[in-house]
Protein backbone atom coordinates (compact mmCIF):
# COMPACT_ATOMS: atom_id res chain seq x y z
CA UNK A 1 0.00 0.00 0.00
CA UNK A 2 1.64 3.28 -1.26
CA UNK A 3 1.74 6.13 1.03
CA UNK A 4 -0.25 9.38 0.78
CA UNK A 5 0.81 12.96 1.98
CA UNK A 6 -2.21 15.19 2.39
CA UNK A 7 -0.75 18.89 2.66
CA UNK A 8 -4.14 20.71 3.38
CA UNK A 9 -2.55 24.26 4.32
CA UNK A 10 -3.12 26.45 5.95
CA UNK A 11 -3.60 29.49 3.97
CA UNK A 12 -0.80 32.49 4.80
CA UNK A 13 1.29 29.09 6.63
CA UNK A 14 4.04 28.96 4.09
CA UNK A 15 1.62 26.62 1.49
CA UNK A 16 3.57 28.64 -1.08
CA UNK A 17 7.28 27.95 0.02
CA UNK A 18 6.34 24.40 0.45
CA UNK A 19 4.96 24.16 -2.89
CA UNK A 20 7.94 26.08 -4.89
CA UNK A 21 10.00 23.43 -2.89
CA UNK A 22 8.18 20.98 -4.52
CA UNK A 23 8.41 22.40 -8.36
CA UNK A 24 12.06 22.67 -7.14
CA UNK A 25 12.83 19.15 -6.46
CA UNK A 26 10.11 17.21 -7.95
CA UNK A 27 12.49 15.22 -9.60
CA UNK A 28 14.74 14.80 -7.21
CA UNK A 29 12.19 13.54 -5.34
CA UNK A 30 10.75 11.00 -7.43
CA UNK A 31 14.53 9.75 -7.48
CA UNK A 32 13.85 8.89 -3.65
CA UNK A 33 10.80 7.55 -4.35
CA UNK A 34 8.19 10.84 -3.42
CA UNK A 35 6.11 11.60 -6.48
CA UNK A 36 4.73 14.75 -6.93
CA UNK A 37 1.97 14.88 -9.60
CA UNK A 38 1.58 17.40 -12.06
CA UNK A 39 -1.16 20.34 -11.90
CA UNK A 40 -4.20 17.61 -12.74
CA UNK A 41 -2.50 14.99 -10.98
CA UNK A 42 -1.14 13.07 -13.83
CA UNK A 43 2.33 12.54 -14.89
CA UNK A 44 2.75 14.52 -18.31
CA UNK A 45 1.39 17.88 -16.85
CA UNK A 46 3.46 20.74 -15.21
CA UNK A 47 4.61 20.04 -12.03
CA UNK A 48 3.71 23.37 -9.97
CA UNK A 49 3.52 21.68 -6.55
CA UNK A 50 -0.01 23.48 -5.97
CA UNK A 51 -2.61 21.00 -6.39
CA UNK A 52 -5.63 23.57 -5.34
CA UNK A 53 -6.68 24.59 -8.88
CA UNK A 54 -7.61 20.85 -9.77
CA UNK A 55 -9.81 20.75 -6.69
CA UNK A 56 -10.81 23.96 -6.71
CA UNK A 57 -12.55 23.43 -10.11
CA UNK A 58 -14.31 20.38 -8.24
CA UNK A 59 -16.85 22.25 -5.85
CA UNK A 60 -20.11 22.88 -7.06
CA UNK A 61 -22.37 25.03 -4.80
CA UNK A 62 -19.28 25.19 -2.03
CA UNK A 63 -19.46 21.26 -1.69
CA UNK A 64 -16.98 18.74 -3.02
CA UNK A 65 -17.66 16.90 -5.98
CA UNK A 66 -17.14 13.02 -5.79
CA UNK A 67 -13.67 12.04 -7.77
CA UNK A 68 -14.48 8.50 -8.66
CA UNK A 69 -10.83 8.84 -10.75
CA UNK A 70 -8.92 10.28 -7.81
CA UNK A 71 -7.00 7.52 -6.55
CA UNK A 72 -6.75 5.87 -10.31
CA UNK A 73 -4.55 9.40 -10.99
CA UNK A 74 -2.39 9.70 -7.71
CA UNK A 75 -1.55 5.67 -8.39
CA UNK A 76 -0.51 6.56 -12.06
CA UNK A 77 1.44 9.41 -10.78
CA UNK A 78 3.30 7.20 -8.34
CA UNK A 79 3.81 4.23 -10.80
CA UNK A 80 5.04 7.02 -13.67
CA UNK A 81 8.06 6.96 -11.25
CA UNK A 82 8.35 4.07 -9.07
CA UNK A 83 7.41 5.75 -6.01
CA UNK A 84 5.77 4.53 -3.18
CA UNK A 85 4.97 7.76 -1.53
CA UNK A 86 2.50 10.21 -3.28
CA UNK A 87 1.98 14.23 -2.13
CA UNK A 88 -0.34 16.51 -2.36
CA UNK A 89 -0.35 20.13 -1.80
CA UNK A 90 -3.58 22.86 -1.66
CA UNK A 91 -4.30 25.15 1.00
CA UNK A 92 -8.08 24.92 0.00
CA UNK A 93 -8.46 21.69 1.35
CA UNK A 94 -8.78 23.06 4.68
CA UNK A 95 -12.24 25.14 3.74
CA UNK A 96 -15.19 23.62 5.09
CA UNK A 97 -16.19 21.95 1.01
CA UNK A 98 -16.22 18.09 2.39
CA UNK A 99 -13.27 17.15 0.42
CA UNK A 100 -12.51 15.07 3.31
CA UNK A 101 -15.15 12.72 2.46
CA UNK A 102 -13.53 12.69 -1.11
CA UNK A 103 -10.37 11.57 -0.24
CA UNK A 104 -12.16 8.90 2.55
CA UNK A 105 -12.80 7.06 -0.44
CA UNK A 106 -8.75 6.07 -0.72
CA UNK A 107 -8.78 4.47 2.70
CA UNK A 108 -8.36 1.17 1.44
CA UNK A 109 -6.07 2.26 -1.32
CA UNK A 110 -3.74 4.45 0.59
CA UNK A 111 -1.46 4.99 3.94
CA UNK A 112 -2.82 8.37 4.25
CA UNK A 113 -1.92 11.20 6.31
CA UNK A 114 -3.21 14.48 7.03
CA UNK A 115 -0.92 17.60 7.23
CA UNK A 116 -1.62 20.93 8.61
CA UNK A 117 0.17 23.35 9.52
CA UNK A 118 -1.68 26.01 12.56
CA UNK A 119 -0.36 29.48 12.77
CA UNK A 120 -1.37 32.22 15.56
CA UNK A 121 -4.63 33.81 14.85
CA UNK A 122 -3.46 37.65 15.00
CA UNK A 123 -0.95 37.31 12.77
CA UNK A 124 -3.30 35.27 10.41
CA UNK A 125 -5.93 38.17 10.01
CA UNK A 126 -3.38 40.78 9.73
CA UNK A 127 -1.38 38.58 6.83
CA UNK A 128 -4.94 37.54 5.16
CA UNK A 129 -6.00 41.35 5.24
CA UNK A 130 -2.75 42.02 3.61
CA UNK A 131 -2.69 39.70 1.19
CA UNK A 132 -6.67 40.18 -0.41
CA UNK A 133 -9.08 42.35 1.40
CA UNK A 134 -6.69 45.71 1.21
CA UNK A 135 -6.92 45.66 -2.31
CA UNK A 136 -10.39 46.25 -2.27
CA UNK A 137 -9.84 48.74 -0.22
CA UNK A 138 -11.25 47.35 3.19
CA UNK A 139 -10.04 48.17 6.59
CA UNK A 140 -8.07 46.18 9.11
CA UNK A 141 -10.86 46.55 11.75
CA UNK A 142 -13.78 45.74 9.61
CA UNK A 143 -11.70 42.46 8.43
CA UNK A 144 -11.29 41.34 11.92
CA UNK A 145 -14.89 41.85 13.02
CA UNK A 146 -16.18 39.64 10.07
CA UNK A 147 -13.57 37.22 10.71
CA UNK A 148 -12.33 36.27 14.06
CA UNK A 149 -13.24 33.30 15.89
CA UNK A 150 -14.00 31.78 12.03
CA UNK A 151 -11.09 32.55 10.47
CA UNK A 152 -8.14 30.17 11.95
CA UNK A 153 -10.67 28.02 13.69
CA UNK A 154 -7.79 24.85 13.48
CA UNK A 155 -9.92 22.40 15.48
CA UNK A 156 -13.59 23.27 13.60
CA UNK A 157 -10.54 22.63 10.28
CA UNK A 158 -8.92 19.45 11.49
CA UNK A 159 -12.19 17.35 13.22
CA UNK A 160 -13.78 16.62 9.92
CA UNK A 161 -10.51 15.12 8.99
CA UNK A 162 -9.70 13.45 11.94
CA UNK A 163 -13.31 11.90 12.05
CA UNK A 164 -12.64 10.27 8.44
CA UNK A 165 -9.40 9.09 9.05
CA UNK A 166 -8.88 8.80 12.73
CA UNK A 167 -6.76 11.01 14.92
CA UNK A 168 -3.64 9.18 14.59
CA UNK A 169 -3.00 9.91 10.90
CA UNK A 170 -3.43 13.85 11.56
CA UNK A 171 0.11 16.00 12.01
CA UNK A 172 -0.52 19.01 12.88
CA UNK A 173 2.85 21.75 12.64
CA UNK A 174 2.44 24.84 14.43
CA UNK A 175 3.98 27.67 12.07
CA UNK A 176 6.54 29.37 14.33
CA UNK A 177 10.07 30.01 12.96
CA UNK A 178 11.34 29.41 16.24
CA UNK A 179 9.51 25.85 16.59
CA UNK A 180 9.97 24.50 12.99
CA UNK A 181 12.85 22.16 11.99
CA UNK A 182 15.42 24.25 9.86
CA UNK A 183 13.70 27.37 11.46
CA UNK A 184 11.53 27.36 8.11
CA UNK A 185 9.13 25.34 6.72
CA UNK A 186 9.88 23.50 3.89
CA UNK A 187 12.60 22.11 5.49
CA UNK A 188 9.97 21.74 8.04
CA UNK A 189 7.67 19.86 5.55
CA UNK A 190 11.09 17.93 4.51
CA UNK A 191 10.89 16.01 8.14
CA UNK A 192 7.34 15.39 7.70
CA UNK A 193 7.83 13.73 4.52
CA UNK A 194 11.10 11.88 5.78
CA UNK A 195 13.85 13.70 3.57
CA UNK A 196 17.10 14.96 4.18
CA UNK A 197 16.43 19.08 3.18
CA UNK A 198 19.77 19.59 2.94
CA UNK A 199 19.97 17.16 -0.28
CA UNK A 200 17.56 19.37 -1.51
CA UNK A 201 17.10 22.89 -3.35
CA UNK A 202 15.36 25.34 -0.71
CA UNK A 203 13.03 27.86 -1.93
CA UNK A 204 13.29 31.32 -1.58
CA UNK A 205 11.13 33.70 0.18
CA UNK A 206 7.05 33.44 -1.10
CA UNK A 207 4.59 36.03 -0.01
CA UNK A 208 6.60 37.21 2.53
CA UNK A 209 5.15 39.27 5.33
CA UNK A 210 4.18 43.26 4.68
CA UNK A 211 5.36 45.98 6.76
CA UNK A 212 2.96 47.51 9.00
CA UNK A 213 3.52 51.10 7.43
CA UNK A 214 3.35 50.05 3.97
CA UNK A 215 -0.16 48.63 4.80
CA UNK A 216 -0.97 51.14 6.30
CA UNK A 217 0.03 53.59 3.13
CA UNK A 218 -2.07 51.12 0.86
CA UNK A 219 -5.16 51.16 3.27
CA UNK A 220 -8.20 52.36 1.64
CA UNK A 221 -6.48 52.62 -1.89
CA UNK A 222 -7.42 49.81 -4.44
CA UNK A 223 -6.96 51.88 -7.21
CA UNK A 224 -3.27 50.69 -6.40
CA UNK A 225 -4.84 47.09 -7.27
CA UNK A 226 -6.50 44.70 -10.63
CA UNK A 227 -7.85 42.12 -8.06
CA UNK A 228 -7.11 40.61 -5.29
CA UNK A 229 -4.23 38.12 -6.49
CA UNK A 230 -1.88 41.56 -8.50
CA UNK A 231 1.27 41.78 -6.52
CA UNK A 232 3.01 44.92 -9.13
CA UNK A 233 2.49 47.54 -6.41
CA UNK A 234 4.69 45.77 -3.76
CA UNK A 235 6.68 44.56 -6.73
CA UNK A 236 7.59 48.14 -7.74
CA UNK A 237 8.32 49.30 -4.16
CA UNK A 238 10.53 46.11 -3.58
CA UNK A 239 12.13 47.54 -6.65
CA UNK A 240 12.79 50.74 -4.88
CA UNK A 241 14.06 48.59 -1.51
CA UNK A 242 13.17 45.59 -0.43
CA UNK A 243 12.89 46.63 3.80
CA UNK A 244 10.09 48.57 2.63
CA UNK A 245 7.65 46.00 1.83
CA UNK A 246 8.89 42.85 3.59
CA UNK A 247 8.05 42.71 7.41
CA UNK A 248 10.88 42.10 9.68
CA UNK A 249 9.71 38.76 12.08
CA UNK A 250 9.89 41.25 15.37
CA UNK A 251 8.71 44.40 12.92
CA UNK A 252 6.01 46.38 13.92
CA UNK A 253 1.86 44.66 13.74
CA UNK A 254 -0.70 46.26 12.50
CA UNK A 255 -2.75 45.26 16.17
CA UNK A 256 -2.11 46.81 19.24
CA UNK A 257 -0.74 44.46 22.05
CA UNK A 258 -4.74 44.94 23.41
CA UNK A 259 -6.48 44.15 20.14
CA UNK A 260 -3.98 41.30 19.69
CA UNK A 261 -5.04 39.67 23.11
CA UNK A 262 -8.85 40.66 22.53
CA UNK A 263 -8.29 38.57 19.24
CA UNK A 264 -6.63 35.60 21.25
CA UNK A 265 -8.91 35.48 23.48
CA UNK A 266 -11.57 34.34 21.01
CA UNK A 267 -9.76 31.63 20.49
CA UNK A 268 -8.19 30.63 23.67
CA UNK A 269 -10.61 27.48 24.58
CA UNK A 270 -10.40 25.89 21.01
CA UNK A 271 -6.34 26.43 20.61
CA UNK A 272 -6.34 24.49 23.94
CA UNK A 273 -8.56 21.80 22.82
CA UNK A 274 -6.61 21.20 19.34
CA UNK A 275 -2.88 21.08 21.58
CA UNK A 276 -4.21 18.60 23.35
CA UNK A 277 -5.59 16.55 21.22
CA UNK A 278 -3.26 17.08 18.16
CA UNK A 279 -0.21 18.34 19.38
CA UNK A 280 0.18 17.07 23.12
CA UNK A 281 3.89 17.29 23.37
CA UNK A 282 3.72 20.88 23.63
CA UNK A 283 3.71 21.09 26.91
CA UNK A 284 2.21 25.05 26.97
CA UNK A 285 -0.56 27.08 25.43
CA UNK A 286 -0.59 26.22 21.61
CA UNK A 287 0.41 30.43 21.13
CA UNK A 288 1.44 31.41 24.05
CA UNK A 289 1.16 35.69 25.14
CA UNK A 290 3.46 37.91 23.31
CA UNK A 291 4.28 41.30 23.43
CA UNK A 292 3.46 43.12 20.08
CA UNK A 293 5.59 46.29 18.49
CA UNK A 294 2.56 48.25 18.26
CA UNK A 295 1.82 50.48 14.76
CA UNK A 296 3.78 53.38 14.04
CA UNK A 297 3.41 56.96 15.42
CA UNK A 298 1.65 59.15 12.55
CA UNK A 299 4.94 60.97 12.56
CA UNK A 300 6.61 57.75 11.52
CA UNK A 301 3.82 56.53 8.97
CA UNK A 302 4.58 60.59 7.18
CA UNK A 303 7.94 59.88 7.37
CA UNK A 304 7.94 56.49 5.41
CA UNK A 305 5.33 57.61 2.76
CA UNK A 306 8.37 60.52 2.15
CA UNK A 307 10.77 58.01 2.01
CA UNK A 308 9.07 56.16 -0.31
CA UNK A 309 8.07 59.30 -2.77
CA UNK A 310 11.33 60.15 -2.70
CA UNK A 311 12.58 56.76 -3.92
CA UNK A 312 9.77 57.07 -6.58
CA UNK A 313 10.73 60.54 -7.91
CA UNK A 314 14.45 59.11 -8.08
CA UNK A 315 13.83 56.08 -9.72
CA UNK A 316 11.76 58.31 -11.96
CA UNK A 317 14.68 60.58 -12.56
CA UNK A 318 17.15 58.06 -13.48
CA UNK A 319 14.11 56.27 -16.06
CA UNK A 320 14.01 60.16 -17.50
CA UNK A 321 17.72 60.51 -18.15
CA UNK A 322 17.95 56.70 -19.54
CA UNK A 323 15.03 58.21 -22.07
CA UNK A 324 16.96 61.04 -22.78
CA UNK A 325 20.44 59.21 -23.21
CA UNK A 326 18.45 56.91 -25.74
CA UNK A 327 17.22 59.64 -27.50
CA UNK A 328 20.46 61.76 -27.73
CA UNK A 329 19.07 64.38 -26.21
CA UNK A 330 21.92 65.00 -23.45
CA UNK A 331 25.11 64.98 -25.00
Amino acid sequence: MKDLLVHIGCAKGGSSAIQMGLRLNHRELALKGVAVPGVDLTPRSEVTGSHGPFFEARIEERRAKPIPELGDLLEGAADAVKASTVVVSAENLSNPNGFEEVFGNLKDRFHVRILLYVRRQDELLESSWQQWDIKHGGSLLAWAVRNVGVRGNWWRVIEPWANMFGEERIVARVYDRKLLAGGDVFPDFCEVLGQDPKELELPGERNPGLNAMLSRMVEGNPHLFDGPHDQSFYRSVRELAHELVVKDSDGPSLFSDEEAQAIMSVYAQRNERFRRKYLPGVKRPLFPPKRTSSPQSPASQDNFERHVLQLQVFKLHEQVREIRRHLGLDR
